[in-house]
């Protein structure tokens, strides 16, 4: 005798699941208020605060589930570092005033590291496949199977603050873990478990409680590791692709298209300014630049429209990148460009045409953060800091050809060969190591994600983590066109293709979920129940898939395999040696006449045929409920019913599945267990003859009845010992298993993105004194969000390494007002408007800037710090012109404001823009006792708590209390004594007002200032320092010899103030000009329009017009130490490769119809260059230069020139043009050597009388020329304009600046 009944309880006491071994922990955690009275201080109040952080329980033995397919587990917390909560303390002071107590108000933020056990894997036989989901409290935090961008980022950042283990036997020890436990970690292996890395609790009621974790397991699934998918893109050859940090954008070859994507899935197309064949494209996030032969298309609202943009010789550029400061272009046999701004350009000779190798095809470029690489001809890597001529090294590759893509991964390059297996690697771009793989087709472009390297090819794509070993996958389709380019953007890798209209996306990481087979369940479960191995079992029937399972409990296996049965019907019986798991919905095995009915033996009397019992209806169900775990609700408990509308049954039957379902098959299935119900109230008994003895329990027989057929499902058979076959049975309708009820959807579902939001941003400004409240150790701060919706925040620091925090100050709404520089300004004349600079931004705090009036800039409207911290220059602007969404054009500037003309040399792209109104900004004081030493602040805001932000490290100088540099220097030497005399005029910090006959206020306690003697020019050796009480100093010529050796006949110092409080102040520096009486000063001084002596320190940039005009320089012009004219000491060097130094046009340069002076001193090494070009616009006004033979010209369009030869001797020469009475002379000679004069005649009158000339020292820059490029050195300039000077002698020391 056997029956279902029998075979399930034959194993029902068979306990399975059993959790061995694991302390579980409870992490429950109270909350208690405390207070406590500090007298001196005033009154201390304490906030909630969790006073007993230790762990309350530590259960052995508790229950861990079994997962199977994917399903939700909040797990057990298992481990808690140092058994508490990290507390972080932040204080707040009020109350105070009028010399009363402060009351200190402190706050209490916890975090926890801590361990949280999900399923046992010991039971389910192998790892589980991963984590694809976590939520914490009500949030989804956390989402590997999205394909929303936020939501990749968001998940990204989070993943850094988890571990999870998978529960492999393998699996190593948590580092956190073992720091805290020591030699008694585990590395729990058989349990798959996470650990959240100082998960902040703020917004969980500081309490881990209250963080209630819920994971999304995949138990049975696969991940998709750096998984490519081909996207849908517009059928063109796209050649190019780039990511400015919001939109990746590729460009159609020979079209006037490019297309933008903000995921690399969804594309929009744009028109660009022309047709063209597109070669390469780069940007940053202010700009994207896309480049053709001769040209550059400039973009600054994320490709949507563009400017076409010349540059400064036609060639086909190859490969481009951005630094951080400057972009660097290489081109097909041409030379580099360069620019910070992606409009102005300047040429650079091309690495090995510089080394006198000749012209060669460059392909590929890139920065790792210290040095740019390229690639020469395919075979030769030239690597060089600053990409500038002169300063590239060669390496020549032993193995392969046509190398060509460079990526770049935590500052390894990896050069990649499109032809050739193997790699290029180098960590410095010096040293390289050549890496043969073992595949072909391999590298046209390379690309790293800062972890990976991936390479493609054709038809695969290759990763690897170094550059040497390398993993092959297979893009999606097949073979295709060459991959044309290839870039990170941030959460995944695009790739755009030559042909197809095809792109393809390469996710680092993607879990996904695959459904279990029923039959592995529930062999998986007989097989731990240590009684039934696989060859005991039959499950082969049992063909439906699951989508998640969970065995919560201990229990025996009737109680992990009836939640199954209830939702696919099945039956369990012995056939033979095994037990066989049968669907239910089987076909009829036989049809038994009603003439086989009451079987029995011959000596037997008749008896009944038929026998049936019927359950009463009041027993049975009207409504059946069931809960499941709803698979469109995040896994949460879903509800569903069937209820019959007859009968007297009034009763209601709760059934609870932990099986995933949605809502219609719930409702199907809660529709099938009511049928059953009702269909199976009847047992059915009868016998049948020995012929039936094949029948087994859950066979499906149908009785042959003259009513009709009857289907019944046996559930039990007894073969007596007479050969008759006893049968029981239940009435079976194949419909019944194929319910149509329709669950309805739930209304209200979880977050299925995870917002990506940025914290608010705040600027601490350490700038001079601009206001009465300044006179105090102080520095300014604003607060910011990216958009007008700010809410308020404060800031913080901590005295003790982020243990406690101090409220510095709050910030009210509505935040402050910053842009960004999308390029850089240079120095100008502070003295007057800058009608010339134009300064780019891009709003990221508040909404808008505002054009104002000229006298209300003047009377204090639109002030802004502009520059980062260290370097801030006071500006003010009247005119904000919006270009874009939030791009503006900033013109018409009063610069170098409140003494920081010393800053305006010093900007970089990317520096802030911050107004300084009172609305938007704030004052925070602070101690004396910090001035100068670091601390660490971070800030709060009015959602977030301060533990999820990060630090922010500044040191307050104490700018505001600085003296400003004194001005108009000037010296005096006494020929009789050889004694030196220096005056200067002092600056007040904080009086700026101009009121006749009364001077400005001091702003110090007392005057005093220091004089510092150095030695030369390069200001690197300080002979002697001089403290004096007024704005003179006497350096007598005891102690120049003392200092010096002998009486100097040109003196190099630097002047301060001093303050009592913070000591120096900004510097004025004496560039070192000589005086020997007979020139301590010029008569001829107010018509001088231009003077400068081009001297500085060693590798100086910015070189200074004494008569306010602004000078800026192109190439790599710069002052050397190493030699100048007299006793200067240094000048302008120019090495013949694009340097030149520019003025902006002033009205002043025309030399008109009268007397004028032109003068220069320099020292040519070699033939053929411009020295002086003066043009308006494109069209020259005239020149000085040296032609080939080395003629020495004055060029008007009627040309004069001198008949002296032989100049490029490598000595300083003196030359000087000059009209007298309509007359132009010539002159010129070495110095020292007599003044020769030539040339006379007349030039053309039209090209001296322009206005608005511009002045280019150094180069052809009106028709731009590259061949007239001056190679040599420049000493001092001056142009007079009204005056003859008839110069007689060559000058003997530097021209007089007064």
């Amino acid at each position: 005798m056997s029956s279902t009944g029998q075979i399930v309880g034959g194993v029902v006491g068979t306990v399975v699941g059993t959790f061995v071994g694991y302390p579980m922990l409870g992490a429950q955690l109270g909350m208690m208020l405390g207070g406590a009275l500090d007298p001196p201080k005033g009154p201390t109040i304490n906030g909630p605060r969790l006073e007993d952080l230790t762990i309350q329980t530590s259960t052995y033995g508790a229950t861990v589930p079994r997962a199977y397919g994917t399903i939700t587990v909040s797990g057990n917390v298992f481990w808690l570092e140092n058994n508490k909560l990290k507390e972080t303390v932040s204080k707040k002071k009020s109350g105070g005033k009028g010399g009363g107590s402060q009351t200190t108000t402190k706050t209490y933020l916890y975090s926890a590291t801590f361990a949280v056990g999900l399923v046992d894997t010991r039971a389910l036989g192998e790892p589980i496949t991963g984590v694809k989901r976590i939520w914490i409290g009500p949030d989804l935090w956390y989402d590997a199977g999205s394909t929303d961008p936020g939501t990749i980022a968001a998940s990204n950042a989070a993943a850094v603050g988890f571990e999870l283990y998978r529960g492999s036997d393998t699996q190593l020890v948590d580092p956190r873990i073992s720091a805290n436990l020591g030699v008694n970690a585990s590395a729990y292996r058989g349990l798959a478990y996470i650990v959240f890395y100082d998960l902040p609790l703020a917004k969980y009621g500081n309490s881990l409680a209250a963080a209630q974790i819920k994971v999304e397991i995949v138990a049975a699934g696969s991940e998709h590791v750096y998984e490519a998918t081909q996207q849908a893109i517009g059928s063109r050859q796209w050649t190019c692709v780039t990511y400015n940090s919001r939109v990746y954008c590729t460009l159609a070859n020979n079209t006037n298209i490019c297309a933008t994507s903000p995921d690399g899935v969804t594309w929009t197309e744009y028109l660009m300014p022309k047709s063209a064949s597109w070669q390469c494209i780069v940007s940053n996030p202010n700009i994207i630049l896309a480049f053709s032969f001769g040209s550059v298309c400039v973009s600054e609202d994320d490709g949507v429209t563009w400017v076409e943009v010349s540059m400064p010789g036609n060639y086909y550029c190859t490969d481009a990148c951005y630094n951080g400061s400057v972009f660097l272009v290489a081109t097909d046999s041409g030379p580099f460009f360069k620019s910070p701004d992606g409009f102005a350009w300047t040429s650079e000779r091309a690495p090995e045409e510089a080394m006198g190798l000749g012209s060669v095809a460059y392909k590929g470029l890139a920065w790792n953060g210290s040095v740019f690489v390229t690639v020469a001809q395919g075979t030769r890597f030239l690597t060089s800091k600053t990409g500038t001529t002169g300063t590239w090294t060669r390496y020549v590759a032993t193995n392969g050809n046509n190398w060509k893509s460079i990526g770049v991964n935590n500052g390894r390059f990896c050069i990649t060969s499109t032809n050739f297996a193997g790699t290029y690697t180098s960590d410095d771009g010096y040293a390289w190591t050549y890496n043969a793989v073992n595949f072909a087709g391999f590298g046209s472009q390379v690309a790293s994600d800062g972890s990976l390297f991936c390479a493609t090819s054709y038809s695969t794509y290759c990763l690897s983590p170094d550059g040497v070993t390398w993993e092959i996958k297979q893009f999606p389709g097949g073979p295709v066109n060459t991959w044309n380019s290839l870039v990170w953007g941030g959460d995944v890798f695009v790739g755009v293709r030559g042909s197809g209209g095809v792109a393809a996306t390469i996710q680092p990481y993607k879990i996904a979920a695959t459904p279990v087979s029923l039959s592995h369940i529930v062999s998986v479960e007989c097989r731990n129940s240590s009684i039934l191995a696989d060859t005991d079992i039959d499950v082969t029937a049992l063909t439906q898939q699951v989508r998640g399972y969970r065995v919560g409990s201990i229990g025996a296996i009737r109680s992990a395999v009836e939640p199954l049965q209830s939702v696919w019907p099945f039956d369990i019986v012995q056939h033979g040696y095994k037990v066989q798991f049968k669907p239910r919905n089987s076909g009829s095995v036989v049809d038994i006449p009603m003439g086989d009915l009451d079987a029995r033996s011959a000596s037997s009397e008749r008896g009944v045929s038929l026998t049936t019992s019927r359950e009463s209806d009041a027993q049975l169900p009207n409504n059946v409920t069931l809960k499941y775990l709803d698979f469109n609700r995040e896994y949460d408990v879903g509800e569903q019913y069937a209820e019959r509308n007859d009968g007297n049954s009034v009763n209601l039957r709760v059934i609870d599945i932990p099986v995933v379902l949605t809502g219609s098959e719930a409702a199907n299935l809660a529709e099938l267990l009511l049928y059953l119900y009702w269909l199976e109230r009847y047992d059915v008994s009868f016998s049948l003859p020995p012929t039936y003895n094949q029948l087994e329990p859950a066979d499906v027989v149908t009785l042959q009845s003259l009513e009709g057929n009857i289907q019944l499902r046996l559930t039990a058979v007894d073969n007596t010992t007479d050969g008759v076959v006893v049968c029981k049975a239940k009435y079976n309708s194949a419909a019944v298993y194929s319910p149509n009820a329709v669950g309805a959807d739930p209304v209200v579902s979880g977050p299925i993105i995870i917002e990506y939001a940025l914290e608010p941003g705040y600027v601490l400004m350490d700038v001079p004194y601009m206001d009465r409240q300044m006179d105090r150790p102080s520095f300014l701060w604003t607060m910011y969000a990216p958009s007008d919706t700010f809410g308020g925040g404060e800031i913080y620091r901590t005295e003790d390494d982020g243990v406690s925090w101090d409220l510095v100050q709050g910030f009210s709404p509505p935040g402050g007002v910053v842009a960004t520089a999308t390029n850089a300004i240079t120095a100008v004349d502070t003295g007057v408007w800058d009608k010339a600079s134009v300064l780019n931004v891009r709003m990221v705090g508040g909404s808008s800037l505002t054009s104002v009036t000229d006298l209300a800039v003047l009377n204090g409207a639109n002030l802004f710090a502009y520059g980062a911290d260290g370097r801030w220059e006071i500006i003010s602007i009247q005119l904000c012109t919006l270009t874009g969404p939030g791009r503006y054009t900033c013109t018409d500037m009063i610069r170098g404001k409140f003494g920081t003309e010393w800053a305006m040399g010093e900007h970089s792209i990317g520096d802030y823009l911050i107004l300084l109104d009172e609305n938007h900004l704030s004052l925070v004081g602070i101690s004396n006792q910090l001035i100068g030493l670091p601390r660490t602040y971070r800030s709060g805001d009015d959602i977030n708590s301060l533990d999820v932000y990060k630090d922010y490290d500044f040191t307050y100088q104490a700018v505001n209390l600085e003296c400003l540099s004194p001005v108009y220097v000037k010296t005096f030497r006494d020929l009789s004594t050889n004694n030196w005399y220096f005056y200067w005029i002092r600056r007040s910090r904080t009086d700026w007002a101009w009121r006749d006959n009364v001077d400005a206020d001091l702003g110090e306690y007392e005057e005093s200032y220091d004089v510092e003697i150095y030695s030369d020019a390069s200001f690197t050796t300080v002979h002697r320092t001089i403290r004096v009480p007024s704005a003179e100093c006497t350096y007598t010529s005891g102690d120049q010899i003392i200092d010096q050796g002998t009486v100097k006949t040109a003196v190099f110092f630097k002047v301060y103030q001093v303050s009592s409080v913070v000591g120096r102040g900004a510097p004025a520096i004496y560039p070192g000009s000589s005086f020997n009486g007979a020139n301590l000063a010029d008569p001829n001084f107010n018509e001088v329009v231009f003077l400068t002596s081009n001297t500085g320190a060693e590798g100086n940039k910015r070189f200074r017009d004494v008569r306010g005009a602004l000078m800026s320089s192109s190439g790599e012009v710069k002052t050397t130490t190493s030699t100048g004219p007299f006793t200067l000491g240094s000048s302008a060097q120019f090495d013949g490769v694009g340097d030149y130094i520019m003025t902006p046009g002033k009205d002043r340069y025309r030399l008109g119809a009268g007397d004028f002076c032109v003068e220069i001193i320099f020292k040519t090494s070699q033939k053929h260059g411009v020295l002086l070009d003066f043009y308006t616009g494109g069209q020259a006004g005239w020149q000085i230069l040296l032609d080939s033979s080395g003629f020495l010209w004055f060029y008007t369009g009627g040309s004069v020139k001198t008949g002296s030869k032989n100049l490029c001797t490598g000595e300083w020469t003196y030359a000087a043009v000059t009209r007298e009475l309509g007359n132009v002379h010539f002159y010129s000679a070495r110095l020292g050597q007599p003044l020769l004069e030539d040339g006379i005649g007349t030039p053309y009158a039209a090209n001296l009388n322009y206005t608005t000339l511009t002045f280019a020292i150094g180069a052809q820059v009106a028709s731009r020329n590259p061949s007239w490029d001056f190679k040599g050195n420049i000493g001092p300039i001056r142009v007079t304009v009204g005056t003859a000077r008839s110069p007689l002698v060559t000058p003997t020391a530097d021209f007089p600046h007064g």
